[in-house]
């Protein structure tokens, strides 16, 4: 079996490390993690893997992660400080292991309780079948219908109420341990855990990741449910005299309850013998109130345990089984859809690839890239950034589109906006786009954009901040996202009210924070806010 490349433990730490290199980056600048992630590169990921643009994104960065833990296990390890992901790790076992006994002694307690056989009368075959069988199908069809209907109806799991609801409830059992251990923890400790727990509500894609989790332990308890209904029923039909019959009000006959048992033995009758109880032991283990018991036989009184078992091993466990295996699958599909092309990790890419000069006198090329340690962010982690990033290509992406409104485009000195651009695109690979032209429709406007996202560095749609963001805008970046892919870099450059001398000015603060909260809404991960012109 291939070892996934990633896991939501590794996540948790990439995170842990972005926030350490943004402090690092406050106290002494971007050159020092520029240096430091370019030797990374250059010496141990570019031996193995080779030139950058040659290598996927979320390879790199898992060789980048692996790096900075060896580094990390190195200078802290002797310490007794331990990552957040490996926290996370270490919790969610343990999580699992609670689920799992916990489901084993809900499952235990209910059968013994109802298996308390004093000789009096047998039990109910009914009642077992119904409560120990027929409920679990309940609760799977209910589950089952509204996988098929989101399934259906495309809706990704992350929408769904109930499972973001179970993910927020993991989210709040992992902050309950947290602060329960604290006492017991080194300051540094409860420091790394306390970026677990927020590193994880912060990004919008572990959240999401989180539902799978939690849908991993229903169905651990589900399976421990059912080891303990088997495991007590075997226990009592070796150790104690148990005997089963069935009676209904119905007036059904013998006949009819054996064709009904050998129609839901069908799955097993294969495998287990005797598979279900003949039509004679199910003649003699007909209970009838006004004749007692004297009827009964023992033979036929305790031919039903092995089909009980059997039903509940067949509707009731392996279903579980079938939910685990699939949920295990759907989370690492979920970890392999993450493209690894967001605001946050983009400068790190950035960082390995781009040539420096090197302190020992080894000259290279410099790129420059102002805005990285200029900007100012004011989005939360999981939304559009404030600020303008570094947008030249990471790989052999080269075509850049500048998308100007029909009313700037006329009052707009392209040289000058070229000047702006140029610290962060290469200007000979800038294509030009007029756009919101009268009577044009929208798909006529996007229409001249490459139709294939290989052929895209990014593109720019420049946007007055002083007039709030309208539903036209909203409806125009779904658009321009979906024909342009989910991981091209997207740039809302913002210019401020035009003067008499140029509609190039800076916007305000204020104007910055509202165009970024409503961009939060849209939930693009690679759609960056920011000022084109600084104050």
């Amino acid at each position: 079996m291939v070892k996934p490349l990633w896991r939501i433990a590794d996540l948790i730490d990439l995170h842990y490390f972005f926030q350490a290199d943004e402090t690092l980056r406050q106290r002494e600048g971007e050159s020092v993690l520029a240096k430091r992630d370019r030797i990374i590169f250059l010496a141990k990921i570019e031996p193995q893997l080779g030139k950058a643009d040659e290598i996927p994104p979320r390879l790199l960065v898992r060789k980048w992660l692996a790096i900075r833990r060896l580094q990390y296990t190195q200078e802290k390890g002797q310490e007794g400080q331990v990552l957040p992901g490996t926290v996370w790790q270490e919790l969610t076992a343990l999580g699992r292991g609670l689920f799992f006994f916990a489901g084993i002694l809900a499952g235990a307690g209910l059968a013994g309780t109802f298996l308390i056989y004093s000789g009096a009368a047998p039990l109910n075959v009914a009642t077992y079948f119904g409560l120990f069988v027929l409920l679990q199908l309940l609760f799977l069809g209910l589950q089952s219908i509204f996988l098929l209907y989101r399934r259906v109806r495309r809706l990704p799991m992350e929408s769904s109420v109930l499972y973001v609801f179970l993910g927020r409830l993991l989210i709040k059992g992992l902050d309950g341990v947290r602060r329960r251990l604290q006492r017991s923890l080194t300051g540094r400790q409860r420091l790394d855990l306390a970026a677990l727990a927020g590193g994880v509500q912060q990004r919008k894609e572990l959240a999401a990741l989180l539902i799978w989790p939690a849908f991993l332990l229903v169905q651990l308890g589900g399976v421990g449910f059912n080891l303990g209904v088997i495991g007590v029923t075997l226990a009592k039909v070796a150790f104690a005299d148990i005997a089963f019959g069935w009676q209904s009000s119905l007036q059904l006959s013998a006949e009819a309850v054996a064709r009904l048992v050998q129609w839901i033995a069908l799955p097993w009758t294969w495998a287990v013998a005797p598979a279900y109880p003949s039509l004679a032991q199910i003649e003699g283990s007909q209970i009838i109130l006004k004749e007692g018991i004297t009827h009964l036989t023992t033979g036929a009184l305790v031919s039903w345990w092995p089909f009980l078992c059997s039903a509940v091993v067949v509707y009731g466990l392996l279903p579980r089984v079938v939910l685990l295996v699939l949920g295990l699958v759907q989370q690492q599909r979920a970890l392999e859809r993450l493209h690894f092309a967001t605001l946050e990790i983009r400068p790190l890419l950035l960082r390995m690839a781009a040539p420096r000069i090197d302190t020992n006198g080894v000259t290279e090329k410099i790129r420059t890239r102002q805005s990285q340690s200029s900007s100012v962010d004011l989005g939360a982690a999981s939304g559009p950034k404030v600020g303008m990033p570094a947008l030249d290509a990471v790989s052999g992406k080269t075509s850049w589109w500048v998308l100007i409104p029909d009313e700037l485009y006329e009052d707009c000195p392209l040289p000058s906006l070229l000047a702006l651009l140029r610290p962060q695109i290469d200007a000979a690979s800038v294509q030009w786009l007029r756009i919101g032209m009268p009577g044009t429709m929208a798909t006529d406007i996007l229409a001249p954009l490459p139709d294939t996202a290989e052929k895209l560095a990014g593109v720019v749609l420049l946007q007055e901040a002083w007039q709030p963001p309208l539903r036209e805008t909203e409806s125009l970046l779904r658009q321009l996202r979906q024909r342009i892919g989910a991981t091209v870099p997207l740039t809302l450059a913002l210019i401020g009210r035009p003067t008499r001398q140029t509609v190039l000015t800076p916007v305000t603060s204020e104007q910055l924070l509202i165009w970024n909260q409503k961009m939060q809404a849209i939930g693009d991960p690679c759609l960056y806010v920011g000022s084109l012109v600084q104050p």
